[in-house]
This record gives C-alpha cells, structure tokens and sequence, in this order.
C-alpha cells in the first residue's frame, strides 16, 4: 500500500470513528441532558399554552448537545404548521416550499460543518430535531428560554419575521370600559399631558420654549429638583407658566426623613405653592422602592411622613396633586411604601432605556421594552389610580462602550411614545428627561446621555411621534366621566382560552377571588359563586432575566357565567363594565 493510500485510509477510518461517536455515543449525552430537564420540570405545562405572541410551552424536554438545542418533533408539529413524510428510512420535514430530508437520521450532503448539526436524535423512541436545521432549511427563527420551572422556546414563521418591527410582539390587551369614574385633580381623559425636563439641556440654552419649538409642541409641564429645606422655585414656576404649562416639583429629603416635620419650613413651601393657582405635580421623595435615595429601606418612615406632608398641602395647597412615584426596578418593595389611597393622587414610575444596566458590558439590557417596563406598576395600581411616567429617556451614547446608539433610542423612543396612548389610556403624564449625563450628571453618573435635541434623527423620532392629538398641550378643564382601563403582559393562551391573572378579575371587575385548592379558585360577583380551574406559567420580568409566576384564571368563562358584555377587536378584548 502506498504512503499516499495509508494517510487516506487513516483519514477516512478518523472520519467513521467521529461519526460513528455522533450518532451512537452522542445520544446518551443528549439523553442524560432530557433526562435531567424533565427531572427538573414542573409537570403539567401543555405545548400548546403560548403567551407574549409566539413564546410556547413545551410538552418534552429540550434537548443540547454540542452547543446545539434539540426540539422534540412532536412539539415542533404541534407548534408549527410543519408537515412530515416518513418512510422507513426516510424523514420529510416541510413547511410550505421550504423542506429538509434526512436519509438513515442524517441530511443528505452535509458538510459536516461546525455551526450544522446533520443529524436528527431518537431518544425512547421519539425524534428530536436540532434547531439549527430547522432554521436553515424550514426558515424559522428561533430562541429557547430553559430554566428549572419553565420549558419554553419562541418560534417565528418567515411570514412573521417579515412584519414591521414597531408592530412585533405587542401582544394582547384587555380593554374595561366603565361609566361615570370619578377623576382626580386636574386629570385629563382625552389624552397625556406632555412632559419634558430641560434644566440641565445647554444645547438648548436650558429653554422650555426653545424646547417647545425645537420639537414642534408646547409641552404641558416642565419639572426640576428641590431638595428638602430649599425654598418653593417661584420664579422657575412662574417661567414654566410663561412658557404654557405647570410644573412638576420632584422634592427631595436628601437628608432623611427626619428633617421633615410638620414646621414653619413645610407650611411655607406649602403657601407658596399654593399661591400659584394652577396644578402643581408634587413628586414627594421619589424612587424609594430602591437603595440609591436617603429615604429608602425605612417604609414606616416613609409613610408617616408622606402622610404629614399630603395633610399640610391639602390645608395649604389644595392645587397640588401629590405623586408617589416609584423606580420601575426592584418590584419587590414597592407595595411597602404605598401610604394608601387616600394620601395619593397619582402613582408613577420612573423608565430608562439604557443600553447596559450598572455600567457594565456583560450586563447587556438592549433587549428591555419600555412598555413592558411600565407594566408591573400599570397593572399593579391603574385600577384605582391615574398613572404617570414621571421620567423617561433613551440611551443614544454610553460611556460602557464608548459607542453611539442612536438606532436603539430612536426605537425606544418611538416604542413608548407612538403605543403609550392606544395601549394605556390610565397614563396621564409623561416627561422627558432631556439630559446628556455625560456632562451633568454627578460624578460616579457620567454614563448615558439621553439628550434629543443634539442629534436630528432622534429628535425627529421624538417629535413624529408627540404630534397626535392625544398628547396635551395644556390642562383638561373638563374630563369625561367615562373611563377606559387596560390590562396587558399577564395574560396567555392555554387550550384556545385565555387566561388571566387573577389580580385582574379582583382588582378591575371588582370580583372576590378565593384559593379553595391547587386545582380550584372562587369566583363571587353580586351574591353569586363560580369555580374555575386555574393554570400557572411562568414569564420573564421586563428585565434582568427574572421570572414572574401567572396565576391564570379563564377570563371569558367568567365574564359569560355573570353576563359580562365583551367581544374581540382586532385581537383585543373589550369588557363593557
């Protein structure tokens, strides 16, 4: 045998061996990986449950090997209108007049690459295709969300990958239209007053009315800084008012609660607020719910005190409506610091878009959407409040990288200002935060800069987006007494019904829901009981990758058993309260 034939047949012999441990030793790995995913899993999901748009819930576990994640055919089927052909050595996998072939468990002509899998599994009988293939050859995009509770992938057809990006993933909303709500102070119902922050903008000459210009409409309120102890900003609140709108007064116990008491210095910011004759938005010790503020981590505290300030301006300053405005992160402490519905006028929160959370490259936050970033608090109080995004801005420069990121604020932008009025008719309120921090902010802050007036395309983005009618220029004098409240992100389909959480059915249609098991929750509404089966699933947080658990009760079972009128627009519920 020649030295050329030798090298050749160790090569090819190489060759058989590798592919040989592919496709005989390699499924115990992928096996093992099932085995110990469906060990972990909760029982009881069903692959056809789905929530935000096209995220599913599998029926069997996902399957890795090789950096490559395998889905089950079964649920690949179920999910897809995929259609196969199986003959006894021959599988077809189409999807319309894309399709992929494997001959003996492999594709025909594989390259053996290593960013392609060409080769099915058959793990107890059942075959598992690697995703890889099912993106090449059938033109689906997918993206799998393991975690010990959930098993769950988001698959997108062509068709569906081609729909404009501003219009992807909305997802469902649950309309309730009531009568006769009464409003709170000043509160518009034919829209959202118009906010901005501008104090800090030098691009602008720190100029409400050349912001006003610049953007092409009169914004119906500017807000600064006070901290506590400083003396109401008079003459700061008589240029808001030269300029056509009112202030907001974001006033700050830097010091700790303790300076706040019931003194000559209270009552006197008190007076001179009232004095001024139109509304006032006083955002008393803001983002509490954090660890960054003087006043966090002490929620007793903290509501005492909120209590004495809100009676002091009810006395003084019966023009001022009191905002109790939390940051949209952490969620876990907000409840503790709510003094109670009769000492709030409006609940806000505070949203950035930035491109890095903490200044840190591996904590990359691109991903997060500025309405699904307000919802937990929508959700959580509209039903009994007005709602105002008390800050907003968009990264478009971090020093985290040292890049421009003006595509990612303008879609930011653009997401939250063109959907905010259809899809939340209980915000009220919305302010810019015009700042570029990389020159502003205080030292250890110097990271993003969300100005909009420095760069054109993300001031036009901004300004197309304002222009709507349902974007106030100035006070409401007389609101509507009907009212539309909306319900979004904690809602899916199981088994062609949709479900809710059930703080829905409680808080917004004023129903009783009791816990009687696991497998049963109580309905009462006027004097009458239903019983209902409940499902759970678990979704991802708006951000940092957490979970937040659903406990899902059939809404339109429950609206028909009390004679609820209700129909679907467009994919939206409407309830008719």
């Amino acid at each position: 045998m020649s030295k050329r034939k030798l090298v050749l047949s160790v090569v090819t012999a190489f060759f058989l061996i590798c592919l040989f441990g592919i496709i005989i030793i390699e499924p115990a790995e992928i096996w093992n990986r099932i085995k110990h995913n469906s060990e972990e899993m909760n029982v009881g999901y069903s692959d056809n449950v789905v929530y935000d748009g096209n995220h599913y819930k599998l029926l069997h576990p996902i399957g890795e090997k090789n950096g490559s994640l395998y889905i089950s055919l079964p649920d690949l089927k179920a999910i897809t209108l995929v259609k196969t052909e199986e003959n006894e050595d021959e599988l077809t996998i189409s999807y319309k007049d894309r399709s992929v072939t494997y001959i003996n468990g492999l594709i025909q002509n594989c390259n053996l690459a290593k960013d392609e899998m060409c080769g099915y599994e058959i793990i107890d009988g059942m075959i598992y295709v690697p995703d890889q293939s099912v993106e090449k050859h059938l033109g689906f995009e997918m993206d799998f969300f393991y975690d010990k509770q959930t098993n769950t992938v988001s698959i997108k057809s062509p068709e569906e990958q081609a729909k404009k990006p501003y219009d992807q993933e909305l997802g469902s909303t649950i309309f309730v239209h009531k009568g006769n709500v009464p409003a709170e102070k000043y509160e518009p119902r034919s829209g959202i007053y118009l906010g901005g922050y501008v104090l800090q903008d030098e691009y602008i000459n720190k100029s409400m009315n050349t912001f006003n210009k610049v953007t092409g409409k009169t914004h119906a309120s500017y807000f600064r800084y006070v901290g506590y102890g400083k003396p109401f900003p008079k003459e700061w609140a008589e240029e808001v008012i030269a300029a056509g709108g009112f202030p907001q007064v974001a006033w700050e116990p830097n010091n700790g609660l303790e300076e706040v008491k019931d003194d000559e210095y209270l009552r006197q910011f008190a007076k001179d607020a009232g004095e001024l004759k139109v509304p006032i938005l006083l955002r008393y010790a803001s983002e509490m719910n954090g660890t960054w503020t003087f006043y966090s981590g002490h929620s007793e505290k903290y509501i005492e005190k909120w209590k004495l300030v809100h009676d002091v301006m009810e006395k003084e300053a019966p023009n001022v409506m009191m905002l109790w405005n939390v940051f949209t992160m952490p969620e876990s402490t907000i409840a503790e610091f709510y003094p109670g519905d009769e000492y709030v006028d409006y609940v806000g929160v505070n949203i950035y878009n930035v491109f890095y959370h903490n200044d840190k490259i591996e904590e990359k936050s691109d991903f997060e959407d500025p309405l699904r970033l307000l919802d937990y608090v929508y959700n959580t109080y509209s039903h009994k409040k007005p709602i105002v995004i008390g800050e907003y801005g968009g990264t478009n420069y971090t020093v985290t990288d040292g890049k421009h990121h003006d595509e990612f604020a303008i879609q930011k932008i653009t997401r939250m200002y063109k959907y905010l009025p259809e899809l939340y008719p209980r915000v009220k309120f919305i302010y810019y935060f015009d700042v570029n921090n990389l020159v502003n902010a205080p030292e250890g802050r110097k990271i993003n800069n969300y100005a909009i007036t420095e760069k054109k395309s993300i001031l036009n983005a901004y300004s197309d987006n304002i222009k709507t009618d349902r974007y106030l220029s100035k006070v409401e004098e007389s609101p509507a007494k009907d009212e539309t409240y909306s319900y979004r992100d904690f809602l899916f389909y199981y088994d062609g019904k949709l479900y809710v959480d059930f703080q829905f059915v409680r808080d917004y249609l004023d129903m009783d829901v009791k816990e009687e098991n696991k497998q049963t929750y109580v309905v009462a509404y006027k004097g009458e009981s239903l019983k209902v089966k409940p499902e759970t699933i678990k979704i991802d947080k708006a951000a940092f990758f957490e979970k937040r658990e659903i406990d899902g009760i059939p809404l339109i079972e429950i609206l028909k058993n009390y004679g609820m009128k209700c129909e679907f627009q467009n994919g939206d519920l409407h309830i008719f309260y």
